[in-house]
């Protein structure tokens, strides 16, 4: 089993510089009941301790760098809950998938983050010790709210892809946008993660509802591929080579009807195989030509050709260049329909984040 390797949390701590090394004659209250002055629910609160009559600072800089690993701690198992999702087998059959197993593969969080309202209490000076002590506190809200941009710009990115799904007319632009939103979907939830750290209830409050459609993007993305079927017409003589050829292509990544079925796209074929006799040969040239076609409009072109034969059976000439046709199907269809696909979804793509 492969665990979480790696948390680098960078924080940047500003603080004043003038530090008074007098250290005051009475204990502070926040050294013996800090948790009741500063109390979780409301602060991130840390106690730093330097030995050394003036080692003030160095207790204060060990007081942010002890909340500093509060937060590396943290946030390690808040990413690790929020990024394990369930997979749902519906009553139909299908699939719906939102699993992602963080425990099968690496996950690196890095979270470049200023936090400026970080504050401190005066240092105080145990004698008897001779060691200083700081505390560095910041208010879960202030530090929530100075946070929020780097959350909603982590939101915001993902859910331009979910936005363009939404608008398009297109299943196959549809899965495509849901597959590219995965990319973004890992800096989301390690931001929603590192949110809770300050404020789990401002962070459900504005952004549970996104992590929670985040988390059924999967199996909504499943579902669309289940609905996204294709039916296959292919006219022209000994045609059942092709057809079979683009049935085994197609059904390696969606759904292929029976002939006769109602689908999401047809693909419309036309195998010509043109004869020029001479003498008692046959000359057979043969060609594909062929459309994806949607309920509105076609979504892919392709044309192919293979090598002349020739023999003295049309027949089994014809059979020949059928096959030699089907194998340059098999070889190119899939590659060039996918391309072709993804640079078409991606213009779409432009226009549909300006509308």
């Amino acid at each position: 089993m492969r665990t979480l390797q790696r948390i680098m949390t960078g924080i940047v701590l500003f603080f004043s510089a003038g530090l008074l090394f007098a250290a005051p004659d009475e204990k502070p209250a926040w050294v013996t009941d800090w948790r009741s002055m500063y109390p979780d629910e409301a602060y991130i609160a840390q106690v730093g301790k330097a030995m050394g009559k003036k080692a003030s600072e160095e207790a204060r800089n060990n007081a942010a760098n002890t909340v500093a690993q509060y937060l590396q701690t943290t946030v390690q198992s808040e990413v690790h809950t929020n990024t394990e999702f369930k997979t749902e087998t519906r009553a139909n059959g299908t699939v719906a998938t939102s699993t992602k197993k963080t425990n099968s593969q690496d996950i690196t969080l890095s979270v470049d983050f200023t936090l400026s309202s970080l504050e401190f209490t005066e240092p105080w000076y145990n004698k008897k010790e001779k060691a200083w002590y700081c505390l560095a506190y910041v208010s879960r809200e202030k530090a929530w709210e100075q946070y929020r941009p780097t959350l909603q710009a982590a939101r915001d990115k993902l859910f331009a892809f979910y936005d363009a799904a939404k608008k398009t007319e297109e299943p196959l632009y549809r899965i495509r946008y849901y597959a590219q939103s995965l990319e973004y979907e890992q800096p989301f939830y390690e931001a929603y993660s590192f949110s809770r750290l300050y404020s789990a209830s401002l962070t459900e409050k504005n952004y549970g509802s996104d992590a929670e459609f985040v988390s059924g993007v999967r199996a909504r993305s499943a579902e669309e591929k289940s609905r996204c079927t294709f039916a296959i017409e292919v006219s022209g003589d000994v045609q059942s080579f092709v057809y079979q050829k683009l049935k085994d292509v197609l059904s390696s990544e969606y759904t292929v009807k029976n002939k006769g079925e109602d689908a999401a796209y047809t693909v419309n074929a036309e195998l010509i195989l043109s004869d020029t006799p001479s003498g008692d040969l046959h000359f057979i040239s043969p060609s594909l030509e062929l459309s994806v076609d949607g309920k509105s409009a076609t979504v892919f072109s392709y044309a192919k050709t293979a090598a002349n034969f020739h023999g003295l059976r049309e027949d089994i000439v014809k059979a020949k260049a059928a096959r030699a046709v089907a194998d340059e199907v098999g070889k190119s269809f899939m590659k060039e329909f996918t391309d072709t696909l993804g640079k078409d979804a991606d213009d779409a793509l432009s226009q549909l984040l300006a509308m």
